[in-house]
């Protein structure tokens, strides 16, 4: 550590800026890390709340919240299937909507079965026992001017849902989510605009139909023969992420991005350290011609990148911690997490110290009489 700790005070001008570029890099990757985090959340952060395990779509190879499309007989089949303790089925739609003032609103309309484990927790207001055809929305409705007893039109099917209740911050897609009965669901997604004339009753065929069957899962041994057999496709809660619209899309992108970054932090800090190590040839000649032995000098080498990195990358960590923070408040796309923060820190240490090590092993083939005499 004694020449590490030397360089550090001799060329501290050169360090220093060196270690602005990891702090940079480090500040980003926290953000990076927030943006990414908060993707997730408004995109699925309604299927995390899903009191399912397992989610069965219309068999696809690439199944979907917005595609699949399921009948009766699937889910009455599917709660005959051993190892299924509960099952549900459960409609999804987007619609273009008008509050009571005339606000514009787009929501994403689930219907679920009043009364079954897919029921959202009710933050304020009443439950769907209250009203046939009143509706719980996301909290994240109420930022838009959506308040309890408010009536939402939907248009071009023109149904009118009253709000009955509040529930938990929910999105799919980053839309928000308003909960309603099943049966209101079908009604606006299968029935005619308006409903039916007075007098008149729906056809019992658009009870038949929703979009996805949650289940509730204790041995999942015999879900992909149930599947063959009903002809679905049945993912795990988490699995099903990806079926969210624009989930996939997202999620690579931004880790991508943080890929390139982390690769970049690694060719800059190599690149750093292959400079150095040129330039302190004559020194390294000297001490080997000393006595020093090679792996010596590539463990003071190491500790002294170990000691920039760590340093640099602690306090881009704390400056990225704070401004992730602030940005938090203000509504974005943004969530920080510790698990994510500490992984992204993580592996932009490793990779910094993996471009040092392969930029310093020249250290070993340094000839001390060579590297003594390259100036004569």
């Amino acid at each position: 550590m004694f020449l590490a700790l030397r360089d550090l005070v001799f060329a501290k001008g050169r360090f220093a800026l060196m270690a602005s570029v990891i702090l940079l890099v480090a500040f980003l990757m926290v953000l990076l890390s927030g943006l990414s985090s908060g993707l997730i959340e408004r995109n699925v952060s309604g299927i995390k709340l899903m009191g399912a395990t397992h989610i069965a779509f219309e068999y696809d190879d690439i199944p979907s919240y917005t595609n699949s499309f399921v009948d009766r007989e699937m889910w009455e089949a599917w709660a005959k299937v051993p190892g299924v303790r509960a099952v549900t089925p459960l409609g999804n739609a987007t619609f273009n909507a008008r509050n009571s003032n005339g606000t514009p609103l787009t929501i994403a309309l689930w219907g679920i079965v009043p009364g079954s484990f897919m029921e959202p927790q009710v933050l304020t207001g009443a439950p769907f026992a209250s009203d046939p055809r009143g509706i719980i929305v996301s909290d994240e409705l109420l930022q838009k001017g959506v308040k309890v007893g408010d009536v939402i039109r939907l248009d071009r099917v023109l149904t009118e849902l009253k709000v009955i209740g509040t529930a938990p911050h929910a999105n799919i897609g980053h839309i928000p989510i308003a909960y309603a009965p099943l049966a209101l669901w079908q009604e606006a997604t299968y029935g005619p605009p308006g409903g039916p004339p007075p007098g008149d009753e729906l056809p019992k065929v658009l009870f038949d139909y929703a979009t996805v069957i949650a289940l509730q899962v204790s041995d999942p041994s015999g879900l992909a023969k149930a599947d063959e057999e009903i002809g679905t496709v049945t993912l795990s809660r988490e699995e099903s992420f990806n079926a969210a619209p624009a989930y996939r899309e997202e999620v690579l992108t931004v880790f991508l991005i943080q890929g390139f970054m982390i690769v970049v932090s690694a060719l800059v800090v190599g690149a750093f350290f292959a400079v150095w190590t040129i330039q302190r040839t004559p020194e390294i000649g000297l001490v080997k011609a000393l006595g020093a032995s090679t792996g010596w000098l590539i463990r003071d080498a190491m500790s002294q990148a170990l000691i920039i990195l760590a340093g640099a990358i602690a306090v881009g960590g704390v400056i990225g911690y704070a401004m992730g923070r602030y940005i938090d408040s203000t509504g974005v796309a943004f969530k920080l997490e510790a698990d994510a923060i500490g992984v992204t820190i993580a592996l932009l240490l490793t990779a910094g110290l993996i471009g040092a090590a392969l930029s310093i092993r020249r250290i070993g083939r340094v000839d001390p009489i060579i590297a003594l005499g390259a100036e004569r």
